[in-house]
């Protein structure tokens, strides 16, 4: 976990939320496979998850073998730097598609040295190396990711290498070992890759942290059902549920995410669902409610606001609604680009009492919890 959510979330996400990317595949180990699949279910560009290999290089070709045949350039990411910035992403994109192949990288600032399995210094690595004859190389890089390449160039490279006799550290050296030009752009020294323990606590400083402002917003929302002869559908978390009456409403009329809604806005304080959705406007008439909750989700994306986790109740005495929780969930996660289990739906009955015991309508709350995004 990393400040609230997983560290695989938080990479898919920086991924996810990027206009130039189209789709992702992960290559994990084989007995996280199933694990990853369902923790992706959220995130739609997501096209496969596929079982990686004994080395870096086997599960990268593997994941490569997984992308649609459309793809053009195709970049390469550890999962564990969640930092990695759209700003990044865009100036290796840019330079692979001039170049063939592009890496971040980062001029060390720091003397290297060579050392023996004892630890004696055996030599000083010199950050301006030039070769006889030959004008001064710019200095020794520390190569990030995401690496990017055209992608017949990568399926060359990983064609002509002679992995039986060498184990390539990351995808540039197999395009450089081809004679190609690989061109290296300013990388993030935010783009840190989480390795060690104290790794985390620096990501979530930078992240916010501690420091985090983390808020809290309830909604609550009624709706009395329609007459049969109306002939309403029932709605309910996003999904149609068979019953012999809808809700009355002028959208779809959906309690559920109404109340979610109105939550998620007075945490950011934007408002609420009559503000940004009034019923005297004709463009919100049956509307689906995925559409109205997706237009808040991006509110608050647009003000920096990340979901830490939702926590809801519907109250009626029919339908039951526990057979359809695990649908509920999955389309307010897939509308929200939130794991299912950060979406709690309970159900309860008024024990027949008041109007929702009279079965005259639905009453639903939520409570959702965001918190500060990163910049």
């Amino acid at each position: 976990m990393l400040a609230g959510a997983t560290l695989l979330h938080r990479t898919l996400s920086a991924l996810q939320n990027h206009p130039h990317i189209s789709c992702i595949v992960l290559s994990v180990a084989p007995e996280e496979q199933e694990r990853a699949l369902m923790e992706t279910a959220a995130f739609s560009k997501v096209h496969a998850v596929v079982a990686g290999g004994a080395t870096r290089w086997e599960s990268v070709l593997r994941g490569l073998e997984a992308l649609p045949e459309w793809v053009d350039i195709v970049l390469v990411h550890d999962a564990a730097r969640p930092l990695v910035s759209a700003e990044l992403i865009d100036r290796v994109l840019q330079a692979a598609s001039q170049a063939g192949a592009a890496v971040p990288g980062l001029p060390l600032s720091d003397t290297v040295k060579r050392a023996d399995e004892l630890g004696n210094v055996q030599q000083t690595i010199s950050r301006t190396m030039q070769r006889e004859g030959q004008p001064p190389l710019q200095g020794l890089t520390a190569v990030q990711t995401p690496q990017g390449a055209k992608v017949e160039l990568l399926r060359r490279a990983y064609q002509a290498f002679p992995f039986d006799s060498a184990e390539p550290t990351d995808e540039a050296s197999l395009i450089e070992a081809l004679g190609e030009t690989v061109r290296i752009v300013p990388g993030d020294p935010l783009n840190i890759k989480i390795t060690r323990p104290e790794d985390t606590a620096l990501a979530e400083r930078l992240l916010g942290g501690a420091a985090a402002e983390i808020r809290t917003g309830f909604g609550y929302d009624v709706h009395a059902f329609a007459p049969p002869e109306a002939g309403r559908t029932l709605y309910l978390g996003g999904i149609a549920i068979e019953h012999p009456c809808g809700l009355e409403g002028h959208s779809d009329a959906d309690v559920l995410l109404h109340a979610l809604c109105d939550a998620l806005l007075g945490a950011a304080c934007l408002g609420d669902i009559g503000m940004l959705f009034p019923n005297t406007d004709p463009a919100y008439r049956n509307i689906s409610s995925l559409s109205l909750l997706k237009t808040v989700h991006q509110k608050l994306r647009e003000n920096r606001w990340e979901i830490v986790n939702i926590d809801a109740t519907v109250t009626a005495e029919a339908p039951k609604l526990l057979p359809h929780r695990a649908a509920m969930q999955q389309a307010i996660g897939q509308c929200l680009q939130l794991e299912a289990n950060r979406i709690s739906i309970k159900a309860t009955t008024s024990e027949k009492l008041g109007f929702v015991g009279r079965r005259e309508g639905i009453e639903a709350s939520a409570v959702a919890v965001i918190r500060r995004a990163a910049q």
